[in-house]
């Protein structure tokens, strides 16, 4: 594969984002090894940015790194979004704990932004194709601004690098224009309890959206050949 020279500066950050995105699309394929100084080569770069790039998507799970072997794209298989669900649903619940004891003023901030974003997200899904729907990530940016309500950094970055898998299955068109709009039913449910704080039935909504969207998914990659 041809990889286009990068320049010089912000040289990091811009190696590992050409990656991602390239993981992302497939362009790399699931399991393909990734030589380091082949990218090195292709990308213009010395090999410490792409070998740092490497590290820090071995953190946001789409590769891994075999000792003494080297480093492979990650598949996605029934299992991870099984894995992945589960710590989406267990930051969420954590974030509903922590609600009680929000300042009234900063949490009807953080309420009216989700509710700016559900707002667009529900014109846009019937109005645009569902590929440029898709690529506006109202999905991510929703749940990342509840999951920012809890105040904890470390449970937001992770919650961030666990949405990976979100960008795959939307490149890969694990997603159908009914899984979409379901999402953005399941959305408004959790934002009507989050207005009234009905926190016990926010969990419930929360519980059902997360469980709909893996069994959804699941069932869209087995159709697809079990990975992607």
């Amino acid at each position: 594969m041809e990889l286009p020279k990068l320049d010089n500066t912000n040289l990091w950050d811009k190696t590992y984002m050409l990656l991602k995105e390239r993981i992302i699309r497939r362009e790399f394929l699931p399991n393909q090894k990734l030589s380091i100084p082949e990218l090195s080569k292709q990308l213009g770069v010395s090999r410490t940015p792409v070998r740092d790039a490497l590290n820090r998507l071995e953190m946001d799970g789409l590769v891994k790194t075999v000792s003494k072997v080297g480093t492979f794209v990650n598949a996605l298989e029934a299992e991870d979004i099984l894995d992945i669900i589960d710590t989406r649903l267990m930051i969420e619940l954590w974030t509903v704990e922590k609600l009680t004891s929000l300042a009234d003023e900063y949490y009807l901030k953080k309420i009216s932004r989700m509710e700016d974003i559900l707002k667009d997200s529900s014109l846009s899904v019937e109005k645009i194709p569902l590929g440029s729907y898709l690529r506006t990530n109202y999905n991510l940016r929703f749940h990342m601004a509840f999951v920012e309500l809890g105040g904890n950094q470390r449970n937001t970055e992770i919650y961030l690098s666990m949405m990976n898998y979100h960008f795959l299955a939307a490149e890969n068109d694990l997603f159908t224009k009914e899984m979409v709009t379901r999402a953005v039913e399941q959305h408004y449910a959790m934002l009507n309890a989050l207005r009234t704080k009905d926190f016990d039935q926010l969990r419930v909504a929360i519980k059902a959206h997360l469980e709909d969207s893996k069994e959804r998914l699941i069932l869209q990659l087995q159709t697809s050949g079990g990975k992607v």
